[in-house]
């Protein structure tokens, strides 16, 4: 089971210090010295381990844009008027590569 510096770590570790292991410790509670010494040997305990990737899936299922988010917003630009003729053809071809049109022979 994690304390509450093992999970601020694993926290920090996942979020604001973008997997710097002695900041991720330092930032939590861990003493300078600590943090040097034992940062990694905390990383690997299996609760760590394990929240770490819990945080990760949570972190990238949230954040990451899903394809359909993406088509619509090439869709988006592809339509509007207000984006310059470049912008808008571009917007065209990567819609068209993703749904396969150019896979294909017409």
């Amino acid at each position: 089971m994690l304390n509450a510096r093992q999970k601020k770590f694993a926290e920090f570790y996942v979020g604001e210090c973008a997997g710097h292991i002695k900041n991720s410790a330092v930032k939590a509670g861990y003493s300078e010295s600590y943090a040097q010494a034992n940062a990694c040997e905390l990383l690997e305990k299996p609760e760590v381990k394990q929240y770490i990737r819990t945080l990760t899936q949570k972190t990238e299922a949230e954040t990451v844009a899903r394809i359909i988010d993406i088509k619509r917003f090439w869709t988006e630009i592809m339509n509007s008027g207000s984006y310059r003729t470049q912008d808008r053809l571009k917007a065209s071809e990567l819609l068209a590569k993703s749904i396969g049109m150019f896979d294909r022979e017409w």
